[in-house]
């Protein structure tokens, strides 16, 4: 689809859930790999330990991403246990962030609730945020409110639930990232969620980066990390624990492959339907 299309139905569109754009390939592009050179890495999320784990073994980690009004992404962790910057260029987006213990009961729209949109952000704000102002909302699960603005980036932690809605036609960038802060929780999901993935990256990491290695070897991985993991996006749906945190969900099925592969099946199913949906039906992550 010719994005001069894209932008026509951005601009005209009255879809209660509208396509997105959320294209993870474009520095592989021999046209659209340009975009790289039109921007940095802010300085505070340069040092990605992931990058010794080589490019074609990595999980995505890099978005393009546009859309219109009342498109975004559902509520959700981020995979492995990375943290993720996104930096917008134009338009407006609205986030909700709320803290990893957060029970996954409390932030994800009841069965009953979703309709066709089960996991829209529309559909977030318009049934789940209202109960984060009742008394009966959990005070230490409050969530963090973000208007971003043009020019401004949004830092999320690695384990926290969030939520993206874009107020207006929007165009940023974003990526995931594992650095020295969060490596001892990203190495232990790894290697419960991608054993050949860790391997690879051990070898590297114990060559060109032996200090980390030695972290690595460190970890304990009988032990629990305390950073939820987002069990949904995996093949099974497994419920929080009675505690409350969604750690028993799965670090097994945090994988960081499921969350590519339902959005490959979405645009399956939606190819059908909108000669648009091939290009723009993939769902964001952020």
């Amino acid at each position: 689809m010719k994005m001069k299309y894209f932008v026509y139905y951005m601009e005209n569109n009255k879809d209660d859930s509208p396509l997105y754009i959320f294209d993870s390939n474009y520095g592989d592009h021999p046209r659209r790999k340009k975009l790289l050179n039109d921007y940095e890495v802010p300085k505070y999320f340069r040092d990605d330990l992931f990058r010794y784990s080589g490019e074609d073994r990595r999980p995505p980690y890099r978005w393009f991403v546009m859309g219109s009004a009342r498109s975004g992404t559902g509520i959700h962790i981020d995979p492995l246990g990375t943290s993720a910057w996104n930096a917008l260029v134009y338009g407006y987006k609205r986030w909700c962030l709320l803290p990893t213990h957060t029970p996954r009961e409390l932030v994800k729209v009841r069965p009953d609730e979703g309709g066709k949109h089960p996991d829209e952000a529309v559909t977030w704000f318009r049934y789940v945020y209202p109960r984060t102002k009742l008394s009966s909302w959990p005070k230490d699960c409050k969530p963090l409110e973000i208007l971003q603005r043009p020019g401004e980036t949004v830092f999320i932690p690695g384990g926290w639930w969030h939520v993206v809605l874009n107020l207006t036609v929007t165009i940023a960038v974003t990526q995931n990232f594992c650095s020295l802060t969060n490596f001892p929780i990203v190495w232990h999901k790894s290697v419960r969620g991608r054993p050949k993935l860790s391997q690879k990256w051990y070898r590297v990491l114990k060559e060109k980066r032996p200090d980390v290695s030695a972290i690595a070897d460190s970890i304990d991985l009988n032990k629990e990390t305390g950073v939820a993991s987002d069990s949904s996006s995996g093949s099974s749906s497994s419920s929080s624990s009675s505690s409350g945190s969604c750690e028993s969900c799965s670090e097994s099925e945090d994988s960081g492959k499921a969350s590519l592969s339902d959005r490959k099946r979405k645009r399956r199913r939606t190819s059908s339907k909108s000669p648009a949906s091939y290009k723009t039906g993939e769902m964001s992550q952020r």
